[in-house]
């Protein structure tokens, strides 16, 4: 079986590897077409789909948003991040990280589409089937979140003549939703060791389902149903996407590998009174010595090194974080004005001392002083503390956009402003062969 699986799924990964390189001119076509005949197969494209998220999407994912919210400067005269630093209008829809941002999440959808819909080819044990269709359905999901923390609107289904309808946010996040209970049902019907042992690895399947659906909710501002699912999360489980020296964890491949030129900027990035206070731990978790400057024409910020989860190429980066199960549930008591309860798991990220991966605040208790603040100051410590905790996971611009709905984007020649965009453009590839393509949003 080992054998069989090892060599299905090197000759889907040949195939990835060569739709990277050509920028994934059809993400819609299914590269993995005649590997539905066996468990094997299936098993292949499961690990194949999370190679892929967690070594190609997984870079766009962290590094094209990481621009456009200040949290990543650049030392290069490259086209791409240059762009990206300018944003606003400046950004137009033929940059590549955009479009390698948007395809590769695509691939990663339409892959798991294909193993949903073709789950019934071969008869298989229940609790194989149920492993992979949560698997699948819990990869949709993410891809669709990923997708709309960046895009205005998406596809909720991948097309094989590349005509894909799109759908806004609302219609994507009940769609998320409803992925996410289908898998948690599967994952409570019993998941066999099989699968468990051979495609699962490092991650906890219920917990990250649980992770993200808490995210979907919070986003969809179902507050309550957000606290309850996030309270059944055991923090202490550990779920992460794990690297060798033919996977390079992603962040390392561009921010430390070789002459690398896209770097953490101080601070986070944050400004004002965002900046995180003196003492906090996770300043130096994230962030190091020596330092480097941004190019003076996109503002010559001071860039760090980055380390924490992407100091080797082989270090693990963490499904979700514990910070933000915390976070959510500071953040939708806060919205639902529970302001004591808001305090309280806010307070809890502040002192924590004990998280599973090491990310820690360790500051002295700061109940007294948070308890002073309205909720509308109450809220901006829980972005200010989401922006640090979830350093480099993709989502400061869907939570810029969340927090400060209504923030001005400035002009170009402004480098310095919260965020630099509201939305992506699509990409002209999308554009030029999609006729379902929306209109480009202004910002």
């Amino acid at each position: 079986m080992k054998k069989v699986l090892r060599n299905i799924l090197m000759g889907l990964l040949i195939v990835s590897f060569s739709a990277c390189d050509s920028e994934f001119s059809n993400p819609n076509q299914p590269n993995e077409e005649n590997a539905y005949n066996s468990v094997a197969g299936f098993y292949a494209v499961c690990i194949g789909l999370r190679t892929h998220y967690s070594v190609t999407s997984l870079r766009y994912v962290i590094y094209v948003p990481g621009i456009t919210t200040r949290e990543i400067g650049t030392t290069s005269t490259y086209q791409t991040p240059m762009d990206l630093s300018y944003g606003s209008t400046s950004l137009t829809n033929i940059n590549t990280g955009v479009g390698s941002l948007w395809s590769s999440l695509l691939k990663d959808k339409g892959q798991a589409e294909n193993l949903i819909a073709n789950i019934d080819n071969i008869t298989m044990e229940d609790g194989t089937k149920n492993g992979i269709l949560a698997f699948a359905k819990y990869f949709k999901a993410l891809s669709l979140v990923n997708l709309y923390q960046n895009f205005e609107e998406a596809p909720l289904m991948n097309s094989d003549d590349g005509d894909a309808e799109f759908s806004d946010f609302d219609a994507g996040m009940t769609e998320v939703v409803k992925l996410l209970i289908e898998a948690k049902s599967a994952v409570a019907s019993g998941l066999s060791s099989d699968f468990t042992s051979s495609v699962l690895g490092n991650i906890d399947l219920a917990s990250c389902i649980d992770a993200l659906l808490s995210r979907a909710y919070l986003y969809q501002g179902d507050y309550t149903n957000c606290i309850t699912v996030a309270q059944g999360i055991d923090l202490s489980e550990m779920s992460a996407f794990s690297y060798d020296n033919e996977n390079y964890n992603p962040v390392y491949d561009f921010a430390v590998n070789g002459s690398p030129y896209l770097f953490p900027k101080d601070d986070f990035g944050l400004k004002g009174d965002y900046i995180p206070e003196e003492g906090d731990g996770r300043y130096g978790f994230y962030l190091a010595a020596p330092d480097t400057v941004e190019l003076e024409e996109l503002g010559g910020a001071t860039l760090k090194q980055i380390q924490g989860f992407f100091s080797t190429y082989s270090s693990q980066i963490p499904v979700y974080l514990p910070g933000e199960i915390l976070l959510d549930m500071a953040e939708a008591y806060a919205r639902s004005s529970q302001l004591t309860n808001a305090v309280e798991y806010l307070n809890d990220v502040l002192t924590k001392t004990d998280d599973i991966y090491g990310l820690n605040a360790a500051m002295d208790d700061q109940t007294t002083y948070l308890s002073s603040l309205s909720q509308s100051e109450l809220l901006e410590e829980i972005y200010k503390n989401r922006c640090i905790e979830l350093f480099f996971t993709g989502q400061r611009l869907a939570d810029s956009r969340r927090f400060h709905p209504n923030l001005s984007i400035s002009p170009s020649s402004d480098l310095t402003s919260e965020r630099n965009r509201n939305y992506y453009p699509y990409p002209q590839e999308e554009r030029d062969n999609n006729p379902n393509c929306p209109e480009d949003p202004e910002i």
